[in-house]
């Protein structure tokens, strides 16, 4: 198991989190809490991280929201955003034709689509989408490639809600029903380290 960290981060608020809209991989811009959540990741990430900080090796999605986060946790840990790397793979779990709706416009759209995809959570295939258990094979061989540079370095991942749920799950060899009940806090990190997993609070 990797021997530095790999720290996990979710974006901040954006304006379509707080109206309760999915995203997927479509994009709202961060809320003023958003963009206070992610400074407040860049200085505890400094906080705790100490020496080593400035040896962090930054991956992120390359989606806008997460974009901004990365840059204003970077600024305020020190770090250069020119360093980083944006990959595609760490881009959120699409619900497809549903993205940009929120769940009372899905189920009147299709009466009873949520309840379905709450039976069936980790294989639920949303129309045009991807299930979190296609999310996990399209993540694992990233994951597993993060986990052997930290060897060598840390390493901070910022991504989104569904997919971090994922990268935790996967790491803890955990059944795909348990990934899907993970939380996907704001004001809160992950530290993945020798084979175990720490929340990192954010908000003080």
């Amino acid at each position: 198991m990797n021997a530095h960290p790999v720290f996990l981060f979710r974006h901040g608020e954006t304006e379509w989190n707080a109206s309760g809209r999915i995203q997927g991989r479509l994009d709202s811009p961060l809320t003023a809490r958003g963009r206070a959540q992610a400074r407040a990741m860049g200085l505890t990430l400094k906080r705790i991280a100490g020496a080593a900080c400035a040896e962090i090796l930054l991956y992120a999605s390359p989606l806008g929201r997460v974009r901004e986060t990365v840059t204003l946790a970077a600024e305020a840990a020190g770090l250069d955003i020119a360093h980083c790397r944006f990959d595609a793979t760490l881009a959120e779990v699409t619900w497809g034709e549903w993205d940009g709706m929120t769940r009372a416009e899905i189920d009147h759209r299709t009466p009873g689509a949520m309840a379905e995809r709450e039976r069936a959570k980790w294989r639920h295939l949303p129309p045009g989408g991807e299930s979190y258990e296609a999310a996990a094979r399209r993540v694992r061989p990233f994951l597993d490639a993060v986990v052997a540079s930290a060897a060598q370095r840390p390493v901070a991942l910022f991504s989104h809600g569904a997919l971090g749920r994922v990268l935790r799950g996967l790491y803890m060899a955990l059944p795909g029903e348990k990934i899907v009940d993970l939380d996907e806090p704001q004001d809160a990190f992950y530290r993945l380290q020798a084979g175990a997993v720490a929340r990192i609070d954010t908000s003080g």
